[in-house]
C-alpha cells in the first residue's frame, strides 16, 4: 500500500459505514482494509478468549491421608487456642486452620485480659507466616549454612570469648515468656559476667524508673480502666498503642456504657475522660474533653494538676517558679472531679520524662488509686526495658569490651535513633548472632543469623500480667529450616532440648506449683 500509516487509518475511519463495508466485502476488493468497528470487535473476542482461558483453575493433585489424623475432615476448619506474639500484650487467640494451614486469627473469649478481642497488628501477624522474605535456613556471613555447623562455630567463638576475658551479652525486647526468661537466665549463668539487657522500641522506662523512685520497686502497675470513673491521660494513647491497648480498650469500654443510676432520681453515669496530648490520637478522639498542647507543655500541666490535688489533700507541694497556665479553669475542674472520685480515679502518662511519671504516681497516691485502679500487687510485665541498661551496653560496645552479642527478637539498628553509629559498634564485636526471621537492618551486620520460628509454628508461653499465664502451641508444621530461639539458646548453653520439652519442663517446675486451686497432678493439669 502506498498510503502512509496515518493516511491508512484515516481512510479506515472514512470507510466506517455499513454500506461501504458490505459493498467492498461483496466485490472481493483485494485492498479491503478492516474498519475500526471490525478491528475492535476482533480484538474484543481475542481478549475475551484469553481471559476465559486464564480463569481456568490450576490442576492440583489431591493425595488422601494414608492414616487420617483424628478429628481431621478435609475442607472442614479447625480452631486452635494459642497466644499472640505480635506484641508484648500477649492476647489470647483462636486460629482457624483449614487443611493444615492457618487462615484466620480471632480473639479467644476465654482469655482473662483480651476477652476475645484482637488488634489490627495481631490480625495481620498471620501474614508473616507466609512472607516470602522469611529466612529458610541459618546463615553464616550471609551464606546458607546447616544448623550443626552453625552451632559448632558459635560455641567455639564463645569459648574464645571466655579465654579472652571479654563480655557476653544478650539483647532482647521485653520478654513476657516465663520459659524464655528461664532459658536466658540459664544461658547467662554459664558465662561469668554475662548479662541480659532489655530495651523496648516504644519504651516505658521512665514510668518504671519513676515507680522505683516513688515506691521503691521498679515495676509497671496494672491499670484497671474498668474501675475508673475519672481518667486523666497525659499523652498516653492507651486505646491505640500504649502498653496493652486491647486489654485497656476492653476495660475502658465497660465504663463508657451509660449505667443506670444507683440512687433513685439521680442521673445515669459513665466514666469521664480527659485527654491532654500534642497530637490527635485514637484515645483523644474518644475523650470527653481534649486539651491540645505542645509536647513541652505536658509536664507543666501535670505540675499544675498535682499542685491542685495536693492543696485539696492538705499536702505540701512547692510551686516556686511555676508559671501560670492558660488552662487554669479546666485544670481546676479536672482536679475537682478527681478529688470527688477518690479511689475511682486514674492518672497516666505516656511521657518518657521521669519527672512527669513521678507526678502521676504522686497524684494516684493522693486520690487513693493504688489498690483500685492502679494494681501494683499484680504488676504488668508488658514493658520491662531499661534505657539505663541500654546506655551501659552501648558504652561497653564503644570500649570494645563485648566479645559476643546475641540479639533475640529485636532490631536495634532500626529501632534506635543512632542506628548508623550502632552498626559501627557491632562491626567491632567478634561474634554477633541474630535470631531474626528475615534479614532486617540488624541481621544484615550479624555474623550468624539463626532464624526463629514464626510464633504460629512454635511452642511457647506468656505471662503478660502477674498470675495470667498462657501457652502458645504450633498450629502448622514449620515451613522452613528455622528453629525456636529457646532451642538455639539451650543448644549454645550445651543443654539441647526441643521447645516443647523446655516449655513443659518449666511449667512442671514453676507454673504448676503456683496454681494453688489446682491439686491435680501435673500431667492432667498440662493436658487440660
Amino acid at each position: 500500500m502506498s498510503e502512509s500509516p496515518k493516511q491508512y487509518w484515516m481512510s479506515v475511519v472514512e470507510r466506517d459505514s455499513p454500506g461501504e463495508r458490505s459493498r467492498e466485502a461483496e466485490n472481493g476488493d483485494p485492498d479491503f482494509a478492516p474498519t475500526r468497528r471490525s478491528f475492535l470487535k476482533a480484538a474484543g473476542f481475542s481478549i475475551g478468549a484469553l481471559a476465559a482461558a486464564s480463569c481456568r483453575a490450576p490442576e492440583i493433585e489431591s493425595i488422601p491421608y494414608v492414616r487420617q489424623p483424628e478429628g481431621i475432615v478435609p475442607g472442614r476448619p479447625l480452631s486452635y487456642a494459642t497466644t499472640c506474639a505480635a506484641c508484648e500484650a500477649r492476647c489470647g487467640l483462636l486460629v482457624t486452620n483449614r487443611d493444615g494451614r492457618p487462615v484466620k486469627i480471632e480473639g479467644n473469649p476465654d482469655h482473662p485480659l483480651s476477652g476475645g478481642s484482637t488488634c489490627a497488628v495481631g490480625q495481620a501477624s498471620i501474614l508473616g507466616l507466609y512472607d516470602s522474605q522469611r529466612l529458610q535456613h541459618p546463615t553464616n556471613a550471609g551464606q546458607p549454612a546447616a544448623w550443626p555447623d552453625v552451632d559448632r562455630e558459635i560455641m567455639a567463638a564463645l569459648e574464645r570469648t571466655m579465654q579472652e576475658g571479654r563480655a557476653v551479652r544478650i539483647l532482647t525486647s521485653t520478654v513476657t515468656s516465663p520459659t524464655m526468661a528461664a532459658v536466658i537466665a540459664d544461658f547467662v549463668s554459664g558465662f561469668p559476667g554475662a548479662r541480659h539487657v532489655t530495651y523496648d522500641p516504644i519504651a516505658a522506662s521512665a514510668l518504671l524508673d519513676a515507680h522505683q523512685q516513688t515506691h521503691g520497686v521498679r515495676l509497671l502497675p496494672q491499670y484497671r480502666f474498668d474501675r475508673a470513673d475519672v481518667i486523666v491521660s497525659f499523652d498516653a494513647d492507651f486505646l491505640g498503642t500504649w502498653i496493652s491497648p486491647v486489654q485497656f480498650t476492653r476495660g475502658y469500654a465497660s465504663k463508657r456504657r451509660i449505667a443506670p443510676a444507683s440512687v433513685p432520681g439521680a442521673a445515669p453515669s459513665k466514666s469521664y475522660h480527659v485527654q491532654i496530648e500534642s497530637r490527635l490520637s485514637l484515645t483523644g478522639s474518644n475523650a470527653d474533653r481534649r486539651l491540645r498542647v505542645a509536647p513541652g507543655e505536658v509536664g507543666h500541666l501535670a505540675t499544675h494538676l498535682a499542685a491542685r490535688l495536693a492543696e485539696r489533700a492538705g499536702a505540701v507541694f512547692s510551686t516556686d517558679g511555676l508559671s501560670p497556665s492558660p488552662w487554669e479553669p479546666v485544670l481546676a475542674d479536672v482536679a475537682e472531679r478527681l478529688w470527688q472520685a477518690r479511689g475511682r480515679g486514674l492518672v497516666i502518662s505516656g511521657s518518657q520524662d521521669q519527672r512527669v511519671q513521678a507526678l502521676c504516681h504522686m497524684m494516684n497516691e493522693t486520690i487513693g488509686a493504688y489498690g483500685t485502679t492502679v494494681d501494683s500487687s499484680r504488676p504488668s510485665y508488658q514493658r520491662a526495658g531499661s534505657d539505663v541498661e541500654l546506655a551501659a551496653l552501648r558504652a561497653e560496645l564503644s570500649r570494645n569490651q563485648v566479645g559476643a552479642l546475641f540479639i533475640v527478637g529485636a532490631n536495634p539498628v532500626y529501632d534506635l535513633p543512632d542506628g548508623a553509629a550502632l552498626v559501627t559498634e557491632l562491626q567491632r564485636v567478634p561474634l554477633v548472632v541474630s535470631t531474626a526471621e528475615r534479614v532486617d537492618e540488624t541481621a544484615a551486620v550479624a555474623h550468624f543469623v539463626c532464624p526463629d520460628h514464626h510464633y504460629l509454628e512454635s511452642w511457647g508461653d506468656a505471662e503478660p500480667v502477674s498470675g495470667v499465664v498462657s501457652l502458645s502451641q504450633p498450629v502448622i508444621e514449620p515451613l522452613y529450616q528455622t528453629r525456636p530461639a529457646i532451642e538455639s539458646l539451650a543448644a549454645w548453653a550445651g543443654k539441647p532440648q526441643s521447645a516443647a520439652e523446655l516449655v513443659r519442663a518449666h511449667w512442671a517446675a514453676a507454673v504448676h506449683p503456683r496454681a494453688a486451686d489446682d491439686v491435680a497432678p501435673f500431667d492432667p493439669f498440662w493436658d487440660r
